[in-house]
């Protein structure tokens, strides 16, 4: 009885002291997230917070926002503790009904409701910041969405359960949330130099260092949108971290030093580029340190970290598990859809509150030379119109000129102004500040049409992963094991391996390895055939970072005879052409020819560029348009120099002959069909030039004989019909013909300019 008492004592303690931590947890949590602002003048978070935290804990949490709101005291600071104790009410009352507490919509409404209702309030009695409906509406809406994850993260946390355990969209709750917190961190700064800052590139380094080129990437996008969209001045950094992160996790195979080398230069190079002088250095210094720390992490936190990012045990209930993925991702794809015409339509009420306006310049020479002018009273109370029409003539001189003088300002004025000198040198000083904004608000504005581009083709992504998914339409899962337990037999370590099953009942098999160990392609087609009762192809072997890919697809109906032939510029030892075949390990061939601008060392830099990351895209299962959207992205932001190059891309499916093409910039293509030709032509543009790039696509339908002659700017002369008849005509190897198109093209230039010339001639013949 005694030991009995003694139990039951020992656990009441427990309980009294682990409600008083998570209290003291809640209330600082509140006084912390109250933290995080957006545009500038909007802290919706705490709100959010007391929306999301559970009810046992809500007066902690409500006290701590509200003293965090008190201590910040950012704008309308009475509003958000009115409107946190709103919700509480709200909660402490709803909860206990049942049908209203269970809907998934009762935690983002109840943040919504208040927050967009006293927001509205403030704006018709003009007593708030907030100068727009839409602004309002925003706050609102990204109350919701944060009280919706953070409520769900705390749910997860709250299960014990372990983080590789946790789904793709439990982790993306867990994300979402910590992108708040982190944002809350920013304000903590010293010199310029924030906490939540350094924290986020800590974040995008581990990210990038395990979860390679998808977790640099979308890591980076996520913490750069966030600290991009929570203060003017800074939208850069969302370039900034997204670019970093992808370019880190693609190093990630050289270990840390290689993450962290890479995201600085990345870093560094968009600093200098975008942003302002006196943000150069605390920003710097900021991923220095970050990198430093990232640097001295213990090993233990891999063992941690590294099972997140591996793909988790596939079960057998795998067609109710694809229907799941496929309306994710689809659900996901539309989401980013949305952000991107939300951070537009933000960034666009923005730039007409905040965006230079010449009349400030005449505003803010009025101030510091009139202000203390004995005729004051004169020009700006009794001749008002006259003195403001006086300023406007000025604008013409400054635009043609740059600057005005003494004398334009005596000729242009209708009466005599007494500080002529003074007041020509105080305009010229606030025009040259005028043009420096607006040169800065179009860099930003560059930068941010390029990361809301990139929200659309993270959109495009995931739907074209939705569409492949949901092109298979059954998985052999005895076959998967089968097949791995022979790698593990030929001690290749593998990570995954899936057997999918498409409508035409064609298998094929993906695999994951660990490690760098050799394999022998022909050994592994032989085996991996026998064991699934299949005929497959030579498999196609993708190595990222110590990890391979190992695609295999069922021997196609067709199979290709490809030619090649290039002349190089003067003979130089750089071509400015770049050319790649390959297959995808998915039953299609793809050709894919690159020029970069101009000439030489510059141009092949940029079409090589182009031909490599966009093999690796294409490899990996990315349709055409979202690689080309991808590398469009990477020129653009690669140097500060203008990067472009021509995209010329074949990809022909071996089993029904079916091919598209897809140009951007690129000159023509010729199909030889049945002896006819069919010449395939576009109006797109070259790549790095827009944000949003879009590439022309055609498509034909191939059969056996039939030949695809691909060719670069250096082959077009002002008359094609020779070109066309040596295509017609001509029976050969496709080797044969790529060197007879390429010999023909120099003959025909009669322009007495020399050029880099590349051909490729693919036939298609029966397997």
């Amino acid at each position: 009885m005694e030991a009995q008492k003694i139990i039951a004592y020992n656990k009441e303690n427990t309980n009294a002291v682990r409600t008083v931590v998570e209290s003291a947890v809640y209330f600082l949590l509140g006084v912390v997230i109250c933290r995080g602002i957006i545009f500038s003048v909007l802290a919706p978070f705490g709100c959010s917070f007391v929306a999301a935290c559970p009810r046992k804990r809500l007066f902690f949490a409500t006290l701590g926002t509200s003293l965090g709101y008190i201590i910040l005291k950012p704008h309308d600071a009475f509003r958000y503790v009115a409107v946190a104790v709103s919700i509480a009410l709200v909660r402490w009352l709803a909860d206990d009904l049942k049908p209203i507490s269970s809907s998934p919509l009762y935690i983002p409404g109840a943040a919504f409701v208040p927050v967009f209702a006293s927001g509205a309030v403030l704006l018709l009695v003009s007593t708030s910041t907030i100068t727009d409906f839409s602004v309002v509406t925003a706050e609102a809406l990204i109350a919701a969405g944060a009280a919706y994850f953070i409520n769900k993260s705390v749910f997860l946390v709250s299960t014990g359960r372990r983080l590789a355990t946790y789904s793709q969209s439990e982790l993306a709750a867990l994300v979402m949330t910590g992108c708040a917190v982190v944002l809350s961190l920013g304000n903590i700064q010293l010199e310029n130099i924030s906490l939540g800052r350094i924290l986020a590139i800590i974040i995008v380094l581990i990210c990038a260092r395990y979860g390679s080129v998808t977790g640099g990437a979308v890591s980076g996008a996520c913490t750069g949108v966030v600290f991009g969209i929570s203060t003017s001045g800074l939208a850069f950094i969302s370039g900034s971290y997204s670019f970093g992160g992808l370019v880190g996790g693609l190093f990630a195979s050289l270990g840390k030093l290689g993450v962290c080398v890479s995201f600085v230069i990345c870093n560094s190079i968009i600093l200098l580029t975008c942003a302002e002088s006196e943000l150069v250095l605390p920003l710097f210094v900021e991923t220095v340190i970050a990198s430093t720390a990232f640097m001295v992490l213990p090993r233990e936190l891999e063992r941690f970290i590294t099972p997140v990012f591996l793909p988790k045990e596939s079960g057998r209930g795998e067609q109710s598990l694809r229907n799941s993925v496929v309306m994710r991702l689809d659900f996901a794809s539309n989401a980013l859809k949305n952000v991107e015409g939300c951070v537009n339509s933000v960034s666009r009420h923005l730039k007409k509150l905040y965006a230079p306006d010449i009349e400030r310049v005449y505003s803010a020479t009025a101030e510091d030379v009139c202000s203390n002018c004995g005729m004051r009273v004169y020009c700006w109370e009794r001749q008002r119109n006259a003195t403001r029409e006086d300023f406007a003539r000025l604008s013409s001189p400054l635009r043609t000129q740059g600057f005005i003088g003494e004398n334009d300002v005596e000729s242009l004025f209708s009466k005599k102004c007494c500080r002529s000198v003074e007041l020509a040198d105080r305009i010229n000083s606030n025009y040259r500040d005028y043009l420096g904004g607006m040169e800065a608000a179009q860099r930003v504005g560059e930068v941010r049409s390029l990361v809301a581009g990139q929200f659309s083709g993270l959109s495009e992504i995931l739907g074209d992963l939705a569409s492949e998914i949901e092109n298979y339409k059954s998985y052999d899962p005895d076959s998967s094991a089968r097949i791995m337990e022979y790698l593990h037999s030929k001690s290749l370590m593998p990570v995954e391996c899936g057997c999918m099953i498409d409508s035409s009942g064609r298998m094929s098999v993906e695999i994951q390895l660990a490690g760098r160990a050799r394999v022998r392609k022909q050994e592994l087609c032989k085996d991996i055939s026998s064991i699934c009762g299949r005929c497959f192809d030579t498999p196609v072997i993708t190595e990222i970072g110590t990890r391979k890919r190992i695609a295999l697809s069922e021997v196609p109906v067709y199979d290709v005879e490809v030619g090649v032939y290039q002349h190089v510029y003067k003979n130089s030892k750089l071509c400015g052409d770049c050319v790649n075949c390959f297959s995808n390990g998915f039953g299609d061939f793809v050709a894919l020819i690159s020029d970069g601008m101009g000439t030489g060392g510059r141009a092949a830099v940029d079409s090589n560029m182009t031909v490599s990351v966009l093999t690796k895209l294409l490899k990996a299962g990315l349709s055409e348009e979202s690689a080309i959207r991808v590398v469009n992205s990477a020129l653009m932001v690669k140097s500060e120099d203008e990067s472009l190059s021509t995209v010329d891309l074949l990809k022909v499916n071996l089993f029904t002959g079916k091919c598209s093409i897809s140009k951007a910039g690129a000159p023509y293509t010729f199909i030889k069909k049945n002896g006819h030709i069919i010449k395939k032509t576009s109006a797109s543009l070259p790549i790095g030039i827009l944000g949003d790039i879009r590439c022309s696509v055609d498509k034909a339908k191939l059969s056996g004989g039939d030949v695809v002659v691909m060719i670069s700017d250096g082959a077009v002369t002002s008359d094609e019909k020779w070109l066309e008849k040596l295509i017609r005509d001509f029976d050969g190897t496709g080797a044969d013909l790529a060197k007879a198109v390429v010999n023909e093209a120099i003959k025909h230039r009669n322009d007495g300019h020399d050029d880099d010339i590349t051909a490729v001639a693919v036939k298609l013949i029966e397997n």
